[in-house]
């Protein structure tokens, strides 16, 4: 049994006849007449009514053409498939995004790669702190959207392209914040949880960033758990404001106003390759429409 003779029994069926088959496939009728008995031979049964004017399925017939319609379009997907690797289109990309990116900004973009390149895996993987720009240095990653100050992303080999500036907050929940209620400063938050995502990547070298000496900490691997614990009131903490303005909005959560913290900071977001690396048609494709995120992003 042979993908071209399953061919055959399909122009057959829906041409109505071998001789529009003939036409369609551009063979003769002899060979459409040989290419079924030989499928009809290799299965051991018969596949065609040959008693009337008009070729038609028998019972038996009809269940393996349509399972011989599946095997067609799967061969269909296989060629195109090799076909699109034969052209250089890679098989899978994978680009790692801070979990402090909001998503909503790379959905359109993702939408137009999957449409262009439909055949090529996307992998996003979440990272956090410096978990982005340690994938792409340690090529686990083509490409990496990642939160950083200019003067650390200095010291790799990477090429940057600044897309936006977002905003993070100190939040906690009203019952946290009535235990103190003469707060003024971090200090007097030293006994609280303050809750702390660690570091996806390796390249902190264990320094906890922007946690006073003495403070009482929560570790949590993800920005989800950490609003969840902020919410509960067990602790306290920077949020993306994009993951937390609609909780500031309904009260159920309140920035944390202190004499010597800011209240609210901003953080730089860019895309980053490394130096040198030639990469393949999609993630370039997937570099230049990150790129020109930065024109949107900051007239929002």
């Amino acid at each position: 049994m042979t993908l071209e003779q399953l061919k055959m029994l399909k122009a057959v069926i829906q041409e109505g006849s071998i001789q529009g088959a003939s036409n369609r496939l551009f063979k003769t009728q002899p060979a459409i007449s040989k290419g079924l008995q030989q499928l009809e031979s290799a299965l051991g049964i018969s596949l065609l009514d040959r008693s009337g004017y008009k070729l038609k399925l028998t019972q038996q017939g009809e269940l393996i053409y349509q399972k011989a319609l599946l095997v067609l379009d799967q061969g269909d997907q296989l060629s195109q498939m090799a076909n699109h690797f034969k052209t250089g289109y890679e098989a899978k990309v994978v680009i790692a995004v801070d979990a402090m990116f909001d998503l909503e900004r790379l959905a359109p973009i993702f939408d137009s790669i999957q449409k262009a390149f439909p055949l090529t895996q996307i992998i996003l993987k979440q990272e956090f702190i410096t978990g982005g720009i340690d994938a792409v240095v340690n090529e686990r990653a083509e490409l990496a959207i990642s939160a950083s100050e200019a003067s650390f992303l200095e010291g790799f080999k990477l090429v940057t392209k600044h897309i936006c500036t977002q905003s993070i907050i100190n939040v906690a929940a009203p019952k946290m914040l009535a235990r103190h209620p003469q707060l003024t400063d971090s200090s007097h938050l030293r006994d609280e949880y303050q809750i702390v995502v660690q570091d996806s990547g390796s390249l902190t070298k264990n320094v906890e960033l922007d946690v006073q000496k003495g403070q009482r900490k929560w570790y949590v691997n993800d920005f989800y758990s950490k609003r969840t614990l902020c919410l509960s009131g067990i602790g306290w903490g920077r949020l993306p404001y994009f993951m937390v303005k609609d909780d500031i909005k309904n009260g159920k959560l309140v920035p944390i106003e202190l004499a010597d913290t800011k209240t609210q900071i901003e953080v730089r977001s860019y895309v980053m390759k490394v130096k040198g690396q030639v990469l393949g048609p999609v993630a370039n494709e997937l570099w230049h429409l990150i790129s020109k995120l930065e024109i949107s992003l900051e007239t929002d």
